[in-house]
C-alpha cells in the first residue's frame, strides 16, 4: 500500500461536504497527492449525495475514499460503501479527514486531523479492518430498513438533543444550536421505558440513554464508552437507567475526560446482537449524529466490514 511503489493511477476519491468546504480546500488535498495518485474531489449537493458519491467511487474502482466533512458525511460515505458487492469493498480502504463541527468518529481513528497524517498513515500501510453495525428499523410501509453505524447509536436524551438540534434555524451557529439543544433536553426529557434483549438476555427498565458503541465518542467529544473499539468484534452497549437532565449533567465531567462513569446508575455491556423494544415513538433513533427511525430496532456487529485508515490497534 505504500505509495512510493503504487503506480501513478491509483486511485484516491475525496468526497468532501460542499456547503462547509474552507476556501481552497480541494487544492490542498490534492497537493501531497498528485504527484503519487490519480485524485478525484468530489463536493456533495444534498444531504444524501456522499452516499451516492461513494458507491459510485467503489464501483469505478478507486482504492481509497476519503470522507471529509463532520461525522454525518463519514456515516454518508459508509453507508455508500457497504451498498456494493463485497468483492469490491475488499479492493478499497475508507479514509476520515474531518472538517465538521463534531468530529468524534475520528477521535477513535487517532488518524489525524490533516492531509499529511493520511497520507503517513497510507505510506505506512496502517489500513486495518472496521467493524461496523448493522441496524434494521421498520420503514412507514412496515419493511425493513438497513443502515450501517460506523460510530455509535443511541436512544434516549442523546437521540432527543439531535432531534431538536435538526429542529433549529440553519442560519444559527452550530455552537448556540447544539447549546439551545443541550438546555431544553436538559430540562424537559424524561426516562423512556425500553425492553432490551442482548444476545438472548432481556434486560427491561426506564432509561435515560442507551448508546451501542462501535466507538467511543458522541455529542462533539463525550467519552460514553470508553472501553469500545471498532474491530474486537463487538459493541459495547452503555444503559443509563432513570435519572433526569440534571443527573446526565453531573455526568458531563467524567464523559468529557473519556472515563468510565461512576454511577450506580450506569452499565456497560458487551455483545453481536441487540433488540431494542417498547421506547415510546417520541424517542427517535440517531446513528452517527443522524436521525434514523425509532424503536423497534435491531443492531448486530459485522466484523471486518471494511478497511479503514487508522492508528494501529492496541
Amino acid at each position: 500500500m505504500s505509495p512510493s511503489t503504487s503506480a501513478p493511477a491509483s486511485r484516491i476519491v475525496f468526497i468532501i461536504h460542499g456547503r462547509h468546504c474552507p476556501d481552497g480546500l480541494p487544492q490542498q488535498l490534492l497537493q501531497p497527492f498528485r504527484d503519487q495518485f490519480s485524485v478525484d474531489v468530489l463536493l456533495t449537493t444534498s444531504a444524501t449525495s456522499a452516499t451516492r458519491l461513494a458507491r459510485e467511487a467503489a464501483l469505478s474502482g478507486a482504492r481509497w475514499v476519503i470522507a471529509v466533512g463532520g461525522d454525518g458525511t463519514v456515516h454518508e460515505v459508509v453507508n455508500g460503501l457497504m451498498s456494493v458487492p463485497a468483492a469490491q469493498r475488499q479492493q478499497l480502504v475508507l479514509g476520515v479527514l474531518p472538517s465538521g463541527t463534531g468530529n468524534d468518529f475520528v477521535r477513535t481513528l487517532g488518524s489525524g486531523r490533516h492531509s499529511d497524517d493520511l497520507l503517513a498513515l497510507i505510506a505506512a500501510g496502517h489500513a486495518y479492518p472496521l467493524d461496523l453495525i448493522r441496524v434494521t428499523t421498520r420503514g412507514s410501509d412496515g419493511q425493513p430498513q438497513v443502515r450501517w453505524c460506523n460510530n455509535i447509536a443511541s436512544l434516549g436524551i442523546s437521540s432527543d438533543i439531535v432531534r431538536r438540534v435538526k429542529r433549529l434555524p440553519a442560519w444559527l451557529p452550530a455552537s448556540a444550536a447544539f447549546s439551545s439543544a443541550v438546555l431544553a433536553a436538559l430540562l424537559r426529557f424524561r426516562p423512556r421505558p425500553m425492553r432490551l434483549t442482548l444476545d438472548g438476555e432481556t434486560i427491561s427498565g426506564r432509561f435515560l440513554c442507551l448508546s451501542v458503541a462501535n466507538g467511543r465518542y458522541f455529542g462533539s467529544g463525550l467519552g460514553i464508552a470508553p472501553q469500545a473499539s471498532v474491530n474486537d468484534g463487538l459493541f459495547e452497549l452503555v444503559l443509563i437507567r432513570d435519572g433526569n437532565g440534571l443527573d446526565f449533567l453531573r455526568l458531563l465531567p467524567q464523559l468529557r475526560a473519556a472515563q468510565p462513569l461512576r454511577d450506580p446508575r450506569v452499565r456497560y455491556l458487551r455483545g453481536r446482537q441487540l433488540q431494542v423494544d417498547g421506547a415510546a415513538a417520541d424517542c427517535p433513533l440517531e446513528l452517527d449524529g443522524e436521525l434514523c427511525g425509532s424503536a423497534p430496532v435491531s443492531f448486530e456487529l459485522v466484523p471486518a466490514a471494511l478497511q479503514c485508515l487508522m492508528l494501529p490497534p492496541g
